[in-house]
């Protein structure tokens, strides 16, 4: 008996008639072992997003930084040597 998808658990189960035990339930430890692979695959794919995602954020959070600088020069009328050394200020606060 063999059903399921690959994103499906395991479902591929051999039932036994013996003497000993009338209803013993086997399972195929080469399902477990395929399926155990296939999430890992999966796990990777969903690592490797989440790696994309944090460097887009990266950028993103970095792009409305800069942003809220020259809104705040401009608001300001702050000369560019005081806007570049507020940048690194504001760079050295986060770390």
């Amino acid at each position: 008996m063999r059903g399921g998808s690959a994103d499906s658990p395991c479902t591929n189960i051999s039932i036994s008639m013996t003497d000993d035990f009338p209803s013993t339930k086997i399972i195929s430890i080469t399902d477990i072992i395929e399926q155990k692979v296939r999430k890992q695959k999966e796990l990777e794919g969903y690592e490797a997003q989440l790696d994309d995602l944090r460097r887009k954020k990266f950028w993103i959070e970095k792009e409305i930084q800069l942003a809220e600088f020259i809104i705040s020069a401009v608001q300001n009328e702050i000369t560019p040597k005081a806007f570049i050394n507020a940048l690194i200020k504001a760079e050295l606060k986060k770390e």
